[in-house]
C-alpha cells in the first residue's frame, strides 16, 4: 500500500490540498493526513500537481517508431517512453496503409497489449482509409477507400476507434454499422458540409478527429464540420495543442463551446522525440523542423510532441480551470471510449494510475496500476 502526501491532487471536480490519496493496485481512498494508514508507504509530492494518468488516444508513433511497421517490440518501445511523459494509457493510431498490411499490424497491436508492457494500449485507433481524398492530408491518396463496415467489425476485438469521412458513398451506414458493435467513430479528415456531417453524428459518431486540421472550413454561411461539432453536444473534439495546428487563441473558444466533450491529442509520429531532420512515414518523406513535420510540398504531416508538453501548452495560453484541461487529457478520452468506469479520475475504486508533475508538466514520477 502506497500514499501520496503533500500534494496538489487533481480530481474531476477540482484541485485538492492538504490531502492524501492511498492506493496498492487501485485507488482505496482520498483522505485527510491523520487518515493516512499506518503500515502505508509514503510518497511526498512535494507540492506539485498529482494526476490522473494521461490517456492518449491519437497517437502514431514517437522516438522513430510508429504503429504502422506492426512491429510488437516497437509498439513495447512506445507504451514505454509514453510512461515517461505521463501517459498511462494509449491507442496506437494507424494512418492509412495498404489493405494487405492491415492484418499483421493489429495481430501487432493485439500481441502487444496482451505483454502489457509500458502505458497499456486500449486498442487501435483506425484513422486510415476512409478518408476524404480533398481532405486526406499526409494520407497516401492511392490507399484510400470507401467505407467498408466488414474490416472494422471483424477486428473489434481490438480496433476501438475509426475515422469515417462522413460525406463518402455509404458512409451513413457505416457509422450505424459499427457502432451497433461497439466500436467508436469519429469524423475526420472530411470536406463534410454541416448538413453532412450532422447526419455522420445521427448516425453515431462520437468524436472529431483533430478539429480544424483537414476538414471543411467554419465559414458564416457554410458553417461545415466545425460549425456542426462545435455546436453539437454529442460529440467529443480533439485538439492537437502543439500550438503550431491551432492557435492557442482558439482552446478557450473550443472548451467554451464543449466543455467536458473536449479531448486534448498529440496526432504524434515518428519523428517525435527524435532529432530535426528527414524521415520516412506512411509512404511520405517528411521533414521535422522544431515544432513543425511538413510533407515536401508543405503539408503538414503529424505532431512531433508528448502530450504532458500539450497539457502545458493549453494550461499556459488559456483561461480553462486546471482540473478541466486535466480531464480533457483523461476522463474525457476515457468516456468518449466508454472505459471510464476504470480509468481516467482519481477516485476511489478505479486503477491507480497516477502521475506527479511540476507546474510546466515536467513528469516527476508515474504510477501504473500502482506500480
Amino acid at each position: 500500500m502506497k500514499c501520496i502526501i503533500n500534494g496538489k491532487i487533481i480530481t474531476e471536480n477540482g484541485v485538492l490540498e492538504n490531502k492524501a490519496i492511498v492506493f496498492d493496485k487501485k485507488i482505496i481512498d482520498i483522505c485527510e493526513n491523520q487518515g493516512i494508514p499506518k503500515n502505508a508507504e509514503i510518497i511526498d509530492a512535494k507540492g506539485n500537481f498529482v494526476c490522473p494518468g494521461f490517456i492518449s488516444i491519437h497517437i502514431h508513433g514517437v522516438n522513430g517508431c510508429d504503429t504502422e511497421d506492426g512491429n510488437v517490440d516497437d509498439l513495447n518501445k512506445m507504451s514505454n517512453y509514453l510512461l515517461t511523459t505521463g501517459v498511462t494509457s494509449w491507442c496506437p493510431s494507424l494512418a492509412t496503409v495498404e489493405e494487405n498490411r492491415i492484418e499483421k499490424i493489429l495481430n501487432a497491436v493485439r500481441e502487444a497489449k496482451g505483454q502489457n508492457n509500458g502505458a497499456k494500449i486500449i486498442g487501435l485507433h483506425l484513422e486510415g482509409i476512409f478518408l476524404s481524398k480533398v481532405k486526406r492530408g499526409a494520407h497516401r491518396e492511392d490507399w484510400l477507400q470507401l467505407p467498408k463496415a466488414e474490416l472494422v467489425i471483424n477486428n473489434k476485438d481490438i480496433i476501438k476507434l475509426t475515422i469515417c469521412a462522413p460525406e463518402l458513398d455509404g458512409a451513413i451506414d457505416f457509422i450505424k454499422a459499427v457502432t451497433k458493435e461497439g466500436v467508436r467513430v469519429a469524423l475526420g479528415h472530411s470536406n463534410a458540409t454541416y448538413e453532412q456531417t450532422k447526419a455522420g453524428i445521427n448516425a453515431g459518431a462520437t468524436d472529431t478527429t483533430h478539429l480544424f486540421n483537414a476538414t471543411s472550413p467554419l465559414s458564416h454561411r457554410e458553417p461545415g464540420l466545425p460549425g456542426a461539432v462545435l455546436t453539437d453536444d454529442r460529440i467529443y473534439t480533439e485538439l492537437i495543442c502543439d500550438k503550431f495546428h491551432i492557435h492557442p487563441a482558439l482552446y478557450d473558444m473550443v472548451y467554451n463551446l464543449k466543455k467536458d466533450k473536449l479531448i486534448l491529442i498529440t496526432d504524434s509520429i515518428r519523428p517525435a522525440g527524435m532529432p530535426d531532420g528527414v524521415y520516412e512515414q506512411g509512404g511520405f518523406t517528411v521533414t521535422k523542423k522544431g515544432v513543425e513535420c511538413k510533407l515536401p510540398d508543405g503539408t503538414i504531416a503529424g505532431s512531433v510532441i508528448d502530450l504532458n508538453t500539450g497539457i502545458n501548452n493549453v494550461v499556459k495560453n488559456s483561461s480553462i480551470p486546471l482540473h478541466e484541461v486535466i480531464k480533457a487529457a483523461s476522463l474525457n478520452p476515457a468516456t468518449m471510449l466508454g472505459i471510464n468506469d476504470t480509468v481516467g479520475s482519481l477516485k476511489k475504486g478505479k486503477c491507480a494510475d497516477i502521475v506527479i508533475a511540476d507546474t510546466d508538466f515536467n513528469i516527476i514520477r508515474v504510477f501504473k496500476d500502482g506500480k
